[in-house]
């Protein structure tokens, strides 16, 4: 994402300065682009809100389009990269599952990580052709190592047998994507609330263990 010198061999190496004033210009874009919507959202909104001029923010990102793909990608980076260190650890199928929603959700504790995982659910499929398509392929990498957890736990006998791993995929980020997607939450509930739950949830489903034979034995004919 740095930006490249004019000449053709010579590339530009950004300075740590330069570094985090990136990633403040892209923090600001988040909260405009979750605020206002992609669509709805200026260039000249995000140079409002650091308090810059607007010709100030192409020294850092030289269109909104790539300040979108920044967050999208930066993004789900992270999460890939936590949920392979996950997988990689040696505890139960159940406990990674937790972690795993745990590192979907945990960014919702804090702006603007939360802004930058609601920017990238709800516009990153407004990026033009070639960004568009290389957000998608880290939401597939993503959705694979997610897949992957599921299967493992099948394998090793932690998950039942006829788990569906692809559909339990589904499942888990139905369940997470609709928290991250709500415009307020019960005031009494915390992210950790959230993250216990839907892991038993998951893990155990919701029938009670003494009637869940006579549930799911009877004959549906």
């Amino acid at each position: 994402m740095s930006p490249i010198d004019s000449s053709p061999t010579v590339r530009w190496e950004p300075t740590p300065r330069w570094e985090r004033r990136y990633r403040e210009v892209l923090d600001a874009a988040a909260m405009i682009f979750a605020e206002k919507g992609y669509l709805g959202a200026s260039t000249r909104d995000i140079a409002e809100r650091l308090g810059i001029r607007q010709a100030s923010l192409y020294y850092y990102v030289p269109s909104k389009e790539a300040a979108l793909a920044a967050i999208c990608e930066l993004g789900v980076k992270d999460f890939i990269e936590n949920l392979r260190q996950i997988l990689a650890q040696p505890i139960p199928a159940a406990e990674k599952l937790r972690a795993a929603i745990a590192n979907h959700l945990s960014p919702l504790r804090t702006r603007p990580h939360a802004d930058y995982i609601r920017v990238f659910l709800r516009h990153r499929h407004e990026l033009p052709d070639g960004l568009r398509q290389t957000v998608s392929a880290l939401a597939r990498a993503y959705h694979g190592l997610v897949e992957q957890l599921f299967t493992e736990g099948v394998a090793s006998g932690e998950f039942r047998s006829d788990l569906d791993p692809k559909l339990a995929t589904l499942a888990m980020f139905g369940l997470c994507n609709s928290v991250i997607g709500a415009r307020s939450l019960p005031r009494d509930t915390s992210i950790d609330q959230f993250i216990d739950e839907y892991a038993r949830i998951l893990a155990k489903g919701v029938i009670a263990l003494n009637t869940a034979s006579r549930t799911f034995d009877k004959d549906p004919t």
